[in-house]
């Protein structure tokens, strides 16, 4: 036996932070099988119904985080780590040379549908990168597809000084915040993103096909106003929720700063998108000479902590873990309340920088959501607080040659 719980799942319903339940159906991983995924040549891990939340334990480079990757591409994006599907391929023990693409395969409980979703890479490395996705046996040709079935949030020791660090990295955490609101903004980013590419590419390269730059000035409009009111809505939910202190961990005073964001918040939809395109328009001649165009795509997140009213960039590491902790326990709350379902939470190394008060805190917030939580550590001993609630697994112990279930 690879795993075990110290308890069976918590009975009863799912409280929020002023004792009500929470009206919603989250996601739980059942079984999920890797396939030549980094470290994991092969494995199978079954879990008992609902089991909540799973605690990945074992030494530094155990493969707790792998396994933690792989559960988060049962979501639409890059997973946790953002990498390149080909860099995710195992490689031979023997000659350090890719093998076979990755594939990743789950039953998950969705509600009250269980769903079986396979993903891997599809095309060979150095071509251009592509997930395969099925859901209960049929190819899927959009991430968004994913998105319908499964969603994911996680908080990772990369992002422990989220708020001091690149502007480009915030703007990746609101996105997915924001996608779990509304299903089409990662469609939104991604068709400004090509329609950026192309219109950058173009004046650089000297281009004067004003018919063609004009329809990607268009474009440029219409996604960035639909992705840039997408945040605003998201960031309205997420202030409702941070009003009220429910935790011990301290609140954070949200905005979105930049990118226009100034005058786009008064702007409905229409007058927002003629706005960005007039901008794009009157960029052509500073970028083609190398200047710099501004526009949605560089919005910033900006973040006080209230209690101190300090900027969360000057506050101290744990101070920051603690406040992006609040930030994401507010999203899972006002998803819950909105949309009436919750995504998977993955912690890894959660405990990392928290003082013992709010690991407790921590461990009682996310027990009482109705949703699959996976925590990984190196010590068991650091999740004592979470009582007999915990389906633990030892990531040193699960082989990585051959298929094994977990659950015996």
């Amino acid at each position: 036996m690879y795993a075990r719980s110290r308890a069976s799942a918590n009975g009863g319903g799912a409280v929020c932070g002023d004792g009500e339940p929470f009206p919603s159906a989250g996601t739980f991983v059942r079984r999920i099988v890797l396939t030549n995924f980094r470290n994991y040549a092969s494995l199978r891990l079954d879990l008992p119904e609902e089991a909540s939340p799973v605690v990945l334990t074992g030494p530094n480079g155990a493969g707790k985080t792998n396994l933690l990757e792989a559960v988060s591409f049962l979501a639409p994006g890059k997973g946790i780590r953002n990498a390149r599907f080909s860099d995710v391929t195992g490689r031979s023990e023997t000659r350090n040379v890719v093998s076979f693409p990755w594939a990743v395969a789950a039953v998950l409980k969705n509600g009250r549908d269980e769903l079986e979703v396979g993903t891997g890479l599809s095309a060979p490395s150095g071509k251009t990168e592509k997930r395969t996705i099925l859901i209960n046996g049929e190819v899927r040709k959009s991430q968004a597809d994913l998105g319908r079935v499964c969603s994911a949030v996680w908080l990772t020791p990369a992002m422990d000084r989220l708020f001091s660090g690149e502007p480009a990295g915030r703007r990746r955490f609101w996105d997915r915040l924001t996608q779990a609101f509304f299903a089409e903004h990662a469609g939104n980013c991604a068709a400004y993103s090509r329609a950026l590419k192309q219109w950058g590419r173009l004046l650089r390269e000297g281009g004067s096909d004003d018919n063609w730059l004009s329809a990607l000035e268009e474009t440029l409009g219409k996604y960035g106003a639909r992705l840039s009111a997408a945040r605003r809505e998201t960031l309205a939910k997420l202030r409702e929720e941070l009003e009220t202190p429910v935790t011990d961990f301290p609140r954070a005073v949200l905005s979105l700063t930049g990118g226009g964001e100034d005058v786009l918040a008064s702007l409905d939809e229409k007058a927002a998108a003629a706005m960005i395109r007039e901008r794009f328009f009157a960029s052509r001649k500073t970028y083609s000479e190398g200047g710099f165009v501004g526009g949605v795509h560089t919005v910033d997140l900006g973040a006080l902590h209230r209690e101190k009213n300090q900027a969360a960039a000057l506050c101290s590491t744990g101070e920051q873990k603690a406040l992006l902790i609040s930030v994401l326990l507010a999203h899972l709350k006002a998803r819950a309340k909105r949309t009436g379902t919750l995504p998977l939470l993955l912690l890894d190394e959660v405990t990392a920088h928290l003082d013992k008060k709010r690991r407790l805190t921590l461990f009682e917030e996310t027990s009482a959501l109705k949703t699959q939580v996976w925590m990984t550590g190196t010590e068991e001993n650091a999740f004592d607080g979470l009582g007999g609630s915990a389906y633990f697994v030892a990531a040193d112990r699960l082989t990585k040659t051959s298929p094994v279930s977990a659950a015996s």
